[in-house]
């Protein structure tokens, strides 16, 4: 990207907003998290969680203008209270060995228990403190001197040793809020330097969660939210992000707390990935159920609310992109259609692009596709099936995967041949008559991006014609960050190809208010440059060790690549869209536990997990808990953003394969002796010469393409 370009669709990250108010588009799931009720929300990165956390915290209510064009903070019931674990808790807090400490105790985690819901209840009132002072401030609450001076005073009579952390004791929200500040730093520094005995003895006498339910309570009564329906009570929701960074005695602490509260206080609990165990608290028999919190999946949007959002996103995007003497005055309805996905984008289909290669190549399989295909639609009309409406002849499209498919197809279950002959469009004849029965058609559906992909592939094919809404929602996977990254090179593709300056801010408005559709050849610039950045960015991360998971991940894409689109193995178009790994740890435990080799791996796939990278599969048998917590058993598959790169389906992977431990152990540290082409061709040959799916376990809910 040029230096000084400007571009509407980013930066993408929160921290990387100047002005620390990115735009935030309010949601159905948002609604939901304002709600009474504790809520867990977990999701891979990038799908939201923290614009979700902000939508409903009186920060952005107030202050963030893309916001408050749609919602008021008079419009909740409880005033949105935003923490980020990282900025507050040390994690040196994870590391005391707190048996060292208290020896003579039967179980010093409760002692941690004890020490941490302090430090997450002294951040939550501080938090508190400092909203109560500055809505009041924005007029947005009243509460009179007297209230808040007789609120603090009461406090630090029920637990005066809080005003040791400072130097005068608190008089006022301000007041009490540097002095919590000072306490949690002082615990965070005696973790870190080994002297957590010394100062417990110093923190206030408490049970968990007391501190902070005096302190709500005492609010929630004194302070009064001005609505335009007058005056009114409210609660206190603490939006707890990234708390993925918490070790388990951190999340079984804050489970408690979760457990132990009442109303005015409920949590939001935010954190990458999905598939633990959030219910164990420190209360005997009394774990967290469904009455105490819901559980949100960011992963499990079903794809028309991902496309909803993603349209509101970028058009909310553009519309704030542009001056303020040209930007529209809209509803929230009409803000979320400025920017047509459908109209600007249109919508590809495989036949669309089985089409384009026809066109593009000469050679005989090409022909032989496009006069089969014009057979297979002549047969339907001629035989009075019902012919769908995208073959009608105003269209002038043609059925090309279906052709395609049973030109390949020998008749009987999942056989295959693997090149297309001149006497294949003869024997269509054969097949018309299964037109109109469901399961047929759906199992035709199931085939059409393996048999794009195999079609390709037979042609010496490189670079897809990948195009439209459609494509682009689903090559960004759920997330709503990819997304925008692939809106981003879309757009300085479009600036390019127009010679436009990509400093100049008129384009922005040109771009944004055109009705003219962005060409197809644009779009898969735009498409192929992402997935290039998004793999080229690997190395530019800090936090993952950035070869190990290089290699990991090229290796699985050359090799979910062949899995998919090799047009010399029947099994290609048998069994489509291969590509989910399942990865069975026993075979190589030994005594209870896991070889060195293999605990490498699996810190090298929780990484790309973590980083977004792979994708978790949801398993539902032999899935057996370990004794260091995690699973025997795992699955995972590729982002889709990878797509392009490496040439598999922009659906992703829906098929599972297994994978052993060892061999990735072979990808991993390999390093020079074996290349990720090499390596996948090596695993490639092992599969055995069936066409027979993976019987160990049940992936995905029924596909019907």
């Amino acid at each position: 990207m040029t230096a000084g370009a400007i571009n509407p669709f980013r930066p993408t990250r929160w921290e990387h907003h100047a002005d620390g108010r990115p735009l935030i588009w309010f949601t159905e799931e948002a609604e939901e998290l304002s709600a009474d009720k504790s809520t867990y929300i977990h999701g891979t990165r990038g799908t939201g969680k923290t614009t979700l956390l902000k939508g409903i915290c009186w920060e952005d209510l107030c202050l963030n203008e893309s916001l408050k064009m749609q919602r008021r903070l008079a419009d909740f019931k409880n005033i949105g209270i935003y923490v980020r674990f990282p900025d507050h808790i040390s994690a040196s807090m994870s590391f005391t060995d707190w048996a060292a400490i208290f020896p003579q105790v039967q179980n010093p985690e409760y002692e941690f228990y004890s020490f941490f819901s302090a430090a997450v209840e002294a951040i939550c009132i501080e938090r508190v403190a400092d909203a109560c002072h500055q809505l009041r401030e924005m007029d947005e609450i009243s509460i009179t001197a007297g209230q808040e001076l007789q609120l603090v005073s009461d406090f630090i009579g029920e637990f005066p040793a809080i005003a040791a952390f400072a130097s005068r004791p608190p008089v006022t929200f301000l007041d009490l809020g540097r002095c919590l500040r000072q306490m949690v730093s002082a615990m965070n520094r005696a973790c870190g330097r080994g002297t957590v005995g010394d100062l417990v003895g110093k923190l206030p006498d408490r049970e968990p969660y007391r501190m902070l339910a005096y302190f709500a309570e005492r609010a929630s009564a004194a302070i009064r939210l001005k609505t335009s329906m007058g005056s009114q009570t409210v609660g206190f929701k603490f939006c707890l992000d990234d708390c993925e960074v918490l070790s388990r005695l951190q999340r079984k602490s804050l489970n408690s707390l979760v457990r132990l509260s009442r109303a005015p206080c409920s949590w939001v609990v935010s954190s990458v990935g999905g598939g633990r165990d959030d219910s164990e608290t420190f209360i005997e028999s009394q774990p967290l159920t469904d009455a105490d919190r819901r559980v949100i999946s960011l992963d499990g949007r079903d794809e028309h609310a991902f496309r909803q959002l993603c349209q509101s996103v970028v058009s909310l995007r553009l519309i704030f992109s542009l001056p303020h003497a040209v930007r529209p005055t809209l509803s929230q309805s009409e803000v979320s259609s400025f920017f047509d996905l459908q109209q600007r984008l249109g919508r590809w289909d495989v036949n669309d692009m089985m089409g384009a290669l026809v066109k593009r190549s000469a050679r005989p399989a090409a022909e032989l596709l496009n006069k089969g295909a014009g057979q297979l639609l002549a047969l339907m009309r001629k035989k009075r099936k019902k012919v769908p409406a995208r073959y009608t002849e105003a269209e002038a499209r043609l059925p090309f995967y279906e052709a395609y498919v049973l030109m390949l197809w020998r008749g009987r279950e999942e056989s295959f041949k693997t090149t297309l002959e001149s006497t294949d469009v003869e024997k269509l004849t054969t097949f018309v008559e299964s037109f109109g029965q469901p399961g047929f058609e759906a199992w035709l559906r199931r085939k059409q991006r393996g048999a794009f992909l195999h079609f390709a592939t037979s042609l010496g094919i490189r670079r897809l014609p990948l195009a439209g809404a459609n494509i682009v929602v689903s090559l960004a996977d759920g997330s709503i960050r990819d997304f925008l990254e692939i809106m981003g090179e879309v757009y300085e593709a479009y600036v390019g190809a127009h010679k436009w300056d990509p400093k100049d801010p008129s384009n922005l408005h040109r771009f944004a208010t055109s009705r003219t559709p962005i060409a197809n050849s644009i779009q898969t610039n735009g498409i192929y440059s992402a997935s290039e950045s998004y793999f080229e960015g690997v190395s530019r991360r800090s936090e993952i060790d950035t070869d190990v998971i290089s290699r990991l991940l090229a290796g699985l894409g050359e090799y979910t690549s062949m899995l998919q689109t090799n047009p010399g193995d029947p099994r290609t178009l048998s069994t489509t869209e291969r590509g989910v790994f399942f990865i069975d740890y026993v075979s190589v435990m030994a005594s209870g536990a896991l070889p060195d080799s293999a605990k490498f791996v699996n810190a090298a796939i929780r990484q790309a997990e973590l980083a977004g990278y792979l994708r978790p599969v949801e398993i539902r048998r032999h899935q057996t808990q370990h004794v260091d917590g995690q699973f025997r058993s795992i699955a995972f598959r590729l982002h889709r953003r990878f797509s392009p790169k490496f040439r598999f389906s922009f659906r992703g992977a829906y098929e599972g394969v297994a994978l052993d431990p060892q061999e990735l152990s072979i990808l991993c540290l390999g390093g020079a002796t074996v290349t990720t082409r090499d390596w996948a061709e090596n695993v490639a040959a092992k599969i055995p010469a069936t066409s027979a799916q993976l019987e160990l376990l049940s992936i995905m809910a029924p596909d019907n393409g």
